[in-house]
């Protein structure tokens, strides 16, 4: 390292001495030393390096690289797009790797109302992207700060009250890389939305990484209905093209709709949120209506699941009740309940006279209920199934609610679930069909077209947070980034990761054992026949409608499914018109599609200011550290004053212009002299500032 020969015999002396001990670290050694940072922090890393003698932070830092995330200041734009897939996708992926189908997934995460000054960049951040083009965020003087207040006091640019996350994920890969973190005031209209989600596909695309890493398939949504419509909009908007390598095989799919995105990209909605939403339906009073009209609802199910041995009143109380309806294991463990107990009772359903017609009829409805939940549980929970038997399986559980909400509508379920399922179907088709078109030798996990990894990433978000959402914009992006290194190592040591509790499919301790290389059934794409498993699906689902007591009409697929009719699984009624989405009163089928109204802004009259400054005796009794840390939480007194700073100069990235008689910047240890300005003659930090002026309304948020 450049050191002298003298310096190297003095080493070598030390080492003989017992004075100086030489380590050589492995991978392992930093990445142990990578959790220990970013969990514990300095200090622990500080204890665990002298009794352990793992990596030091100097030494951490010198031979590892931490995750750099640019936050979005002002309006969303390109230099973002492009930093974040350089350093945090492009940067730290092997050349090597083979080309994979890339899907992008969009989630919020709650913050504090408060802004922040980053010194990097000599910008105020915190404020939502929409608004705060019409402010300048440069810090240079005291007018600034007092400029930014009075727009967010007038109700012209907003302090965001969540963060918008944009995250890529690879096909056959559980990694995570986000590529954009913008503050929200959560006043984004689906064209809002619409051009964001457009703006990140159009710049993976336009950058490298498309050709280097991989084409963009699909769009992971989250429930908010902004992110839903503008999905919608972009991602079902033209038919799919004759001479797309993909037409061949789709067109053979009778009702699949083949409406795509720019690129052939799909929506997508996790299977496990639609696991939770069905359950969710069967734990309100409204229930599921099935088969004759019989709702099927959680005390219908109380009175039946008792039935089971390994069920009593207790636990099926605990199973009917949840303490947490997001709790995905209890989710399934519901599901799976009803279809041990269909299981169970098909001898005597098929025995009409050993039970009572309610009974029977009861009975045959849950049998019903059973086979659409088996249908779209098993693909993910069957680790013996093959391709053909997954998607046999997703072809039946399409055509079965298909038919039922063709014939019950609302009654059976939200026109928004109804909507969620199909595109979920849907785009695992088309993403196998995609796969099968890049590389039919290559293996496809079902289990991919979800947005776990999303969902994960925020769980250590929090979990490095203390499980407190109350943390500004910075403090999100330093957690965000925490968690992106801590899922690396947790991907290269998954023997160290303990697992996500309420995101598992099974209640097992550690790594959940249903994953990809866990699972034991052929998943080499070409080794699926699509059309054949889409027509073997709606085979056996005639077989269980043809029973029922659904009208035919329902369940005629060939005269429903014609190029004339305009009815696929997505629009079930044709004319073009999909459930859930459009905002007609006959379809309004969610509340959270309801139009809310925002809250009136406050107005204040023009002559009020709100030039709220520290008064002379506060400025001249705090040293520079004091200037530089935390205020006490005592509320603290401001003073009134017009006159800031005379004659001072224009606010721009360039450094100011001292005047001679103005005191000397700040200096010292850890002390950066552009984070300070001046204001009566003293340099006041501009995290006080930003603190006292922009924040002076701050309230924080409850923990409960």
């Amino acid at each position: 390292n450049g050191a002298s020969i003298r310096e190297v015999i003095n080493k070598l002396e030390d080492t003989l001495e017992g004075v100086y001990w030489p380590c050589r670290y492995g991978a392992d050694a930093f990445d142990i030393a990578t959790l220990v940072f970013r969990l514990g922090g300095r200090q622990l890393l500080f204890v665990l390096n002298q009794k352990l003698s793992i990596p030091s932070l100097r030494t951490l830092c010198a031979n590892s690289t931490f995750t750099s995330l640019m936050p979005t200041i002002g309006p969303i734009c390109n230099e973002q797009y492009d930093q974040n897939i350089q350093t945090i996708v492009l940067d730290t992926r092997s050349d090597s790797l083979p080309l994979r189908g890339v899907s992008f997934m969009i989630d919020k995460i709650a913050l504090e109302e408060m802004a922040v000054h980053f010194h990097k960049f000599n910008k105020v951040g915190g404020l939502c992207w929409k608004h705060s083009h019409i402010v300048d965020l440069v810090l240079c003087t005291y007018n600034s700060a007092v400029s930014i207040a009075q727009k967010i006091h007038e109700g012209h640019v907003h302090l965001r009250k969540e963060l918008t996350v944009i995250g890529v994920s690879c096909f056959s890969e559980d990694k995570i890389y986000p590529i954009l973190a913008a503050p929200t005031c959560k006043t984004e209209d689906t064209s809002d939305m619409e051009h964001i989600l457009a703006q990140t596909v159009e710049h993976w695309n336009s950058s490298c990484a498309a050709a280097s890493i991989g084409p963009a398939w699909s769009f992971a949504m989250d429930g908010d209905a902004t992110h839903h419509a503008a999905g919608h909009k972009l991602f079902i908007k033209t038919p799919l093209a004759p001479d797309s390598p993909l037409y061949g095989t789709l067109i053979n799919m009778l009702g699949l709709n083949l409406f795509t995105g720019a690129g052939e990209m799909t929506l997508n909605f996790d299977f496990k949120h639609i696991f939770k939403c069905i359950c969710t339906l069967i734990w309100s009073p409204a229930g599921i209506v099935l088969n004759n009209g019989c709702i099927i609802n959680y005390m219908m199910l109380t009175c039946y699941l008792t039935w089971l041995p390994a069920y009593e009143e207790a636990a099926v109380t605990k199973l009917l009740y949840p303490d947490d309806p997001q709790d995905v294991p209890h989710a399934v463990e519901l599901m799976l309940a009803i279809i041990e107990f269909s299981n169970s009772q098909l001898h005597i359903s098929n025995d009409s006279f050993s039970m009572d017609i309610d009974t029977c009829a009861d009975v045959t409805s849950i049998n019903v209920l059973s086979k659409l939940l088996e249908s779209i549980l098993m693909p993910f929970i069957h680790i013996e199934l093959s391709f053909s038997q997954q998607f046999k399986h997703l072809s039946h559980d399409s055509h079965l609610a298909f038919s039922i909400f063709h014939a019950h509508r609302r009654t059976f379920m939200s026109y928004q679930l109804y909507y969620d399922i199909q595109t979920m179907v849907k785009n695992a088709v088309f993403s196998l069909t995609k796969q099968q078109s890049l590389d039919p030798y290559a293996p496809f996990f079902l289990g991919d077209v979800r947005d776990d990894p999303l969902e994960i990433l925020f769980g250590c978000t929090c979990m490095i947070g203390g499980h407190n959402s109350a943390c500004s914009y910075a403090q999100a992006l330093d957690h965000l980034t925490a968690a992106k290194d801590i899922d690396g190592v947790f991907k290269r040591h998954p023997e160290l990761d303990p697992g996500h509790w309420w995101l598992k499919l099974t209640r097992h301790e550690g790594v959940d054992h249903i994953n990809r290389e866990n699972w034991k059934g052929d998943i080499i794409s070409s080794q699926c026949n699509l059309p054949l498993s889409w027509r073997k699906g709606r085979d056996d689902a005639l077989l269980i409608l043809t029973t029922s007591q659904l009208d035919h009409t329902h369940y005629a697929y060939a005269e429903l499914f014609t190029a004339t009719s305009g009815i696929n699984m997505l629009h079930p009624f044709g004319h073009n018109k999909y459930l859930g989405i459009s905002n007609t009163d006959d379809e309004l089928a969610d509340p959270s599609q309801v139009l809310r109204l925002s809250p009136p802004i406050p107005t204040s009259p023009t002559t009020q200011f709100l030039e709220m400054v520290l008064g002379e005796d506060d400025v001249e009794s705090m040293g520079p550290g004091e200037l530089q840390g935390d205020i006490n939480d005592e509320e603290v007194m401001l003073t009134f004053q017009e006159a800031l700073i005379d004659d001072s100069p224009a606010q721009s990235n360039q450094p100011l212009a001292l005047d001679p008689q103005s005191p000397p910047l700040p200096q010292g240890p850890g002390i950066c002299p552009d984070g300070y300005l001046l204001y009566n003659r003293h340099w006041i930090h501009k995290q006080m500032v930003c603190h006292l002026v922009i924040n002076k309304d701050f309230i924080s948020k409850s923990l409960n």
